[in-house]
């Protein structure tokens, strides 16, 4: 079975986001995986960061193939960029953008075997409707992780696309219930409310060193491990750090929004990007794990990826109350300012082992392994569907690899929640 995955982050980043991980699971199925990422546009060779310095990389050398020659990197160049500015922000331009691309996509994508992939997998910021519209493909998922309209530098005509998108994938995979609730709404065929997760096994290891950057910092420690962007309340840390001199609040991630003062913060450090690998030592040696968003529209869709991974390092988590860490019934505390944040995080640290030992079961029920059975499960179903739609004998590349019973008790619960 070949995949092709259009993310957003290129592979090997500090930012592990929830593609990567069904990535990984899909090559363990015995999939070959093709990772898009992009596109670039010439603008790039001017106006870089880290991230689209990773996909020039892909660019030069015509892809990467790593994961024993199974997953294949590549990041294309395009002449015609859908981007927020006038005559780039338009349908026409977007469903036009991969025709534009030098070398060509398609040429590139055939040479490495996924001219044709069996699953056409879509994130919102991937180029939807040009994929749709030119890649041959079997079926298409789109996991919408985002309500990107709402974004600052989304496109004004991203959400008429992404309406149009909803509707023609065979399935729509929402990871918050405002997202599901809108895909269901504008007519999506088939949608699956399924959140993030963690790998609690990863978190749990035993032992971790201290890492050199951190280990002269005083305890207690609050982490943040994330993208510092424009939904990262800078003025609540700014007030608990306040609140908590002898607390030392540890940011670790890249910084894409101004930090006002709370750059100049004495007990705030602010590390930057760090390999995904090195997380798990950063929560292991902290005594809280934060989550503070501002509540905007935006925010409200946001289902955070480092609740579970901060349970799963037996972490008090104290988040503010978006729509989704209020209804994820995650073992956390919700504080909207920053009198309630710091009052949260020294409560958390009376939790004691009944607390800790709750937070590690609620991250081992919630799992990357569990969410792409419940993946699996979905696309047997499709594929199913079509063979007998085509008259012939089902054609499910999934089902050969998965075992009958474990797939049927599975398939199951994610009845209830697709249709």
């Amino acid at each position: 079975m070949n995949v092709l995955m259009w993310e957003h982050f290129a592979p090997g980043g500090p930012i592990r986001v929830g593609g990567h991980h069904f990535a990984r699971r899909f090559l363990r199925n015995g999939a070959r995986v093709a990772w898009c990422t992009g596109p670039l546009s010439p603008v790039n060779f001017v106006k870089r960061n880290d991230e689209t310095r990773a996909r020039l990389r892909l660019w030069r050398r015509g892809g990467d193939w790593i994961e024993e020659g199974r997953l294949f990197a590549y990041a294309p160049m395009t002449l015609l960029p859908y981007r927020p500015y006038p005559l780039f922000d338009s349908p026409a331009v977007a469903r036009r953008t991969l025709r534009c691309t030098v070398p060509g996509l398609r040429a590139r994508l055939c040479e490495a075997g996924f001219g044709r992939p069996d699953i056409l997998w879509m994130s919102p910021g991937s180029p939807f409707l040009a994929l749709l519209d030119d890649l041959p493909h079997g079926l298409s998922v789109y996991r919408m992780s985002d309500d990107t309209a709402t974004f600052p530098d989304a496109p004004r005509s991203f959400a008429r696309l992404e309406e149009e998108v909803l509707q023609r994938c065979d399935l729509v995979i929402a990871t918050a219930r405002r997202l599901e609730r809108r895909a269901r709404g504008l007519g999506a065929r088939r949608v699956l409310y399924l959140p993030n997760a963690c790998e609690p096994e990863v978190f749990a290891a035993e032992p971790l060193a201290e890492p050199a950057d951190v280990v002269h910092l005083a305890r207690p420690r609050a982490v943040y491990a994330g993208a510092i962007d424009s939904w990262f309340d800078a003025d609540l840390v700014a007030g608990a750090a306040r609140a908590l001199p002898e607390w030392e609040f540890v940011l670790i991630g890249p910084v894409r929004a101004d930090l006002g003062t709370l750059a100049a913060s004495p007990n705030v450090r602010v590390l930057g990007p760090r390999p995904y690998g090195d997380l798990p030592a950063y929560l292991r040696h902290a005594d809280a794990g934060i989550v503070p968003f501002r509540i905007t529209p935006m925010t409200q869709a946001i289902h955070p990826i480092k609740v579970y991974e901060y349970c799963a390092a037996g972490l008090p988590v104290v988040a503010t109350p978006m729509e989704e860490t209020v209804e994820m019934d995650a073992p956390l505390r919700l504080a909207r300012d920053a009198e309630g944040f710091a009052s949260a995080l020294v409560a958390g640290l009376g939790d004691g082992p009944g607390g800790r030992d709750g937070r590690l079961a609620y991250a081992r029920a919630n799992t990357w392994d569990d969410r792409f059975e419940l993946v699996l499960s979905e696309i047997g179903v499709l594929e199913r569907a079509r063979g007998a739609a085509a008259g012939g004998g089902p054609r499910d590349p999934v089902q050969a690899r998965e075992p009958m019973k474990a797939r049927e008790s599975i398939g199951t619960r994610a009845a209830g929640r697709a249709r």
